[in-house]
């Protein structure tokens, strides 16, 4: 198998060189449902596959990884999700803070985003938001639907129903039992009941996630014309959150691809040899030259499958789109080889002028606090008595 595996990401390597090289896709794709599973691990994925058939399903019928990243300046919610719309860095559309900030945000400092191109293309881009923070994406996005689900077990129910009422062509869908867990518990290795209630979160979520793909793939107009594709913002740490950017479970992440013109089975940095590469445990720092499979890549990857296209800002760089490995499709992009005389992902080249350094460790309730950011998951710090307090829903 190892033997077969390295000749296919050899064989793939001398296809991906040319000059151009097939695009993600280009087929009968009219749909593509975008999920994120918030605070989900690989490490908890591995260790649970076989109670997780919905995953492993994703991974035997669809091109993966266990090795994407986060974004390395923060590993918090609001700001990655930014990224994951736009394809940006935190540092180049600059929301750096986890919360609701009130009014719009500018389109001036992120460009275009997913939701951009596709309402501008006369489709329909909907969000199934699993936090009220959203709010701000619904605000500064154009958006046909948008729905704040405060009972996370329903919204793939709404999901389901949004899209038999009035089909969306982008679905954004946030699964937040892994992260709800992992602060609860403070961690995501703690026992309760004589049960990890982290990798109980995770089964939950990998049931929800079932009923979506099973709509999809038994429902008519989306049979056989979906991409999905699901990733998390950002891991848990067995102790405490997600806040510490350099823990390696906070920013190690899940990437799944499925749907038509998707090599099964297929590991996405086999497929991305020429603009892709496995950082093994690094925590790439540059944002230049041989990148690893980032959250991020998942708007680029959408805006390819459902033909928008970009005029600026990241989503028009077409070196950024993932190749899921079937010619048939059609199509080419002109990609660079930007890989052959990379250095290792986990060496340092190049820091960005943003340098933000998280807490040692966040502050539970009644602790004196100077920002919202030193306060523990649920908490946010009083502006006056600058203590933490639990946020009100």
């Amino acid at each position: 198998m190892a033997i077969m595996k390295s000749c296919i990401a050899m064989l793939l390597a001398v296809m991906i060189i040319p000059s151009a090289v097939p695009c993600a896709i280009k087929g009968d794709i009219e749909y593509v449902v975008h999920l994120t599973i918030d605070g989900l691990r690989p490490e908890t994925v591995e260790k649970n596959l076989d109670q997780l058939p919905t995953l492993r399903k994703m991974i035997e019928k669809g091109a993966s990884t266990h090795n994407a990243r986060a974004e390395w300046l923060e590993t918090q919610t609001t700001p990655t999700h930014w990224s994951m719309y736009t394809s940006l860095a935190i540092e180049q559309h600059g929301y750096s803070k986890d919360e609701d900030i009130g009014g719009v945000y500018p389109k001036s400092e992120y460009k275009e985003s997913i939701f951009d191109l596709v309402e501008g293309n006369g489709l329909r881009a909907c969000m199934f938001a699993g936090k009220d923070k959203f709010a701000i994406f619904q605000r500064s996005l154009p958006m046909s639907y948008y729905n704040y689900i405060s009972k996370r077990d329903q919204v793939a129910d709404i999901f389901i129903n949004e899209m038999k009422e009035d089909p969306c062509h982008y679905s954004f869908v946030h699964l937040i039992h892994p992260d709800a867990a992992g602060h609860k518990y403070k961690g995501a290795a703690t026992i309760f009941n004589g049960k990890i209630m982290y990798d109980e979160a995770v089964k939950q979520a990998d049931k929800y996630l079932g009923d979506i793909i099973d709509f999809v793939e038994n429902t008519v107009p989306f049979q056989g014309r979906t991409l999905i594709i699901a990733s998390s913002d950002h891991g848990f740490a067995d102790v405490g959150n997600h806040a510490k950017t350099e823990d390696i479970q906070n920013y190690k992440i899940p990437f799944y691809v499925m749907g038509p013109c998707v090599a099964q089975g297929a590991d996405l940095y086999d497929l991305n040899t020429s603009t892709r590469q496995d950082p093994g445990d690094g925590l790439p720092h540059s944002y230049e030259g041989c990148q690893p499979i980032r959250n991020r890549d998942a708007a680029s990857l959408a805006a390819d499958a459902l033909g928008v296209t970009a005029s600026s800002g990241a989503l028009s760089d077409m070196n950024a789109t993932l190749y899921l490995g079937q010619e048939e499709c059609g199509g080419s992009c002109p990609l660079h080889d930007v890989c052959s005389n990379t250095p290792p992902a986990n060496t340092t080249t190049t820091i960005p002028p943003v340098s933000v350094a998280p807490p040692a460790s966040c502050k539970n309730k009644r602790e004196s606090c100077s920002s919202n950011t030193d306060c523990c998951g649920g908490l946010k710090c009083h502006r006056r008595k600058k203590i933490c307090k639990r946020k009100k829903n």
